[in-house]
């Protein structure tokens, strides 16, 4: 980056031209390598501080030149930044895409393998770092908090997902149940409804759950024509994950992100 940078010193380009010239070129330089790996925080203040210093016109190595944060670089232009990317939130983003195909697909070849390795009796959401990880279990184990935020079950026939322990509840706050019953330990969640019919068991809902969760339940849809269940992303309306989906709500919850 350091290289490319120096090659555009000494033309003469507007503020429009600058941010051109770092949004399209010198941020997608580290994309390949963060989508894998998650890069140390100090090379990631080296390499904004190099377009920060850059955009702000000061070509000289010795000089301090501009924080990124203080003048808000990086956030959206409709909260009065310049849209630049949080290049830590980024790689985060791009980590999450990684975790979220070995929530999908456990079944792939490297989904067999992490799975072998690092969580042999669950998913990518109950994993754990474990002893010894690899750096790349490592940087992907970084974005669970991410995947586990936005990840959704959607519920088909129930027979596969557990009671406790799983986002399948509509709740943006918990959307896990937060009820203990005994009864509930091994329970799926087809347990929970009729067995000659698609709904809801409300003998069975109010035996078992605390208020807050029977309401919840009661607003999960069911349908005949679905009868699998199966993984979707909550921060996105077609269910699919994105890297822009993620990065903005890491920018929400920074309040980064104009509304």
């Amino acid at each position: 980056m350091l290289k490319r940078i120096q090659s555009w010193e000494g033309h003469l380009l507007s503020k429009a031209g600058r941010e051109v010239l770092l949004k399209t070129v010198a941020q997608a330089l580290p994309t390949y390598a963060m989508s894998v790996f998650l890069l140390p925080v100090k090379t990631v203040s080296h390499l904004e501080s190099l377009m920060s210093k850059y955009w702000w016109g000061s070509s000289n190595n010795k000089t301090k030149g501009v924080s990124w944060f203080s003048w808000r670089l990086c956030r959206s232009k409709n909260s009065g930044g310049i849209g630049f990317r949080n290049l830590r939130d980024y790689n985060l983003s791009l980590l999450g895409k990684q975790g979220w195909r070995l929530l999908l697909y456990e079944d792939s070849l490297v989904g067999r393998i992490y799975k072998a390795r690092y969580f042999p009796n669950g998913n990518f959401l109950s994993a754990e770092i474990g002893l010894n990880p690899s750096f790349i279990w490592w940087s992907v184990f970084e974005s669970q908090r991410l995947v586990r935020d936005g990840a959704r079950r959607r519920i088909g026939s129930g027979v596969s997902t557990p009671v406790l322990n799983v986002p399948w509840l509509v709740s943006d706050e918990n959307p896990c149940v937060i009820s203990r019953h005994p009864g509930l330990a091994h329970s799926t969640v087809s347990q929970l409804m009729h067995i000659d019919r698609k709904q809801w068991d409300l003998e069975v809902l109010h035996d078992l759950f605390e208020a807050r969760d029977i309401e919840l339940i009661m607003q999960v849809p069911l349908s005949d024509n679905v009868n699998v269940d199966s993984w979707f992303w909550g921060k996105e309306s077609n269910g699919f994950y994105s890297v822009k989906s993620s990065y903005r709500y890491l920018q929400e919850l920074k309040g980064e992100w104009g509304v």
